[in-house]
C-alpha cells in the first residue's frame, strides 16, 4: 500500500491485487473505464475533489496502477474452498444446485438487480455463505454479510464469486450486464 496525506485525510492506495478490497472492485466506477473514477475508487478521495485539486498526486497514483497494467486479471486469484467472513471460516458450496430454494431466489434478484456481475460478487458470496454465518436467519442478513465480503482481498473472493455465477443458469458474460 502506498499512503500519502492528502487535505485532512489519510489515503491509502493498494500497490498489488491482493490489497484490493471486494468493495472497491465490485464499485461500478472501478472498471467503468473512466480513469478518474478508478483513481477515485481506490484512494476514496470524493471525485470532484481529486478533480479538482491542484496537488500533484501523479507519482502516488503511477506507483499504484502500475500492479494493473503489469497483470490485468491478477484478481482472478486461487479458488480456495473455504473463506473466513466475520470470524466464521465458510466452506464453499461443491454443488449450488443442492443449496436451499431462498438462496436461488436471492441470487437470481441479485444479479437482476445490479448492471455488472462485478457488482453482484459481494451478494453472491454472502446469499451461499450466510447460512453458515446464521442457520436460521441468514436471509434477514445479506447486507451486514455483504458489506463484511466487501472488505475481504477481491483475490480472495472473485474464484469463489466466479464459481457461483458459472453455476447458475442465469449466466451473463462478466462485467456485462444482462
Amino acid at each position: 500500500m502506498i499512503t500519502f496525506k492528502f487535505e485532512d485525510q489519510k489515503v491509502s492506495i493498494p500497490t498489488a491485487w491482493a490489497e484490493v478490497t471486494v468493495g472497491v472492485f465490485s464499485n461500478p466506477d472501478f472498471l467503468s473505464g473512466n480513469s478518474l473514477a478508478l483513481l477515485a475508487s481506490l484512494s476514496g478521495i470524493d471525485i470532484g475533489k481529486l478533480a479538482n485539486t491542484t496537488e500533484d498526486l501523479g507519482p502516488h497514483f503511477a506507483r499504484a496502477v502500475k500492479f494493473m497494467k503489469e497483470s490485468p486479471r491478477g484478481w482472478a486469484g486461487k479458488f480456495y474452498n473455504k473463506v473466513k467472513i466475520m470470524g466464521v471460516t465458510c466452506k464453499v458450496p461443491k454443488n449450488i444446485e443442492f443449496e436451499t430454494f431462498g438462496q436461488k431466489v436471492m441470487y437470481g434478484q441479485a444479479l437482476a438487480k445490479h448492471r455488472t456481475n462485478f457488482a453482484t460478487m459481494p451478494y453472491g458470496v454472502a446469499i451461499y455463505l450466510a447460512p453458515q454465518i446464521d442457520p436460521l436467519k441468514w436471509y434477514e442478513r445479506i447486507e451486514e454479510i455483504a458489506d463484511a465480503v466487501k472488505l475481504l482481498p477481491i483475490t480472495r473472493v472473485a474464484p469463489i464469486a466466479d464459481f457461483f455465477l458459472t453455476s447458475t443458469k442465469k449466466f451473463r458474460p462478466s462485467g456485462t450486464g444482462s
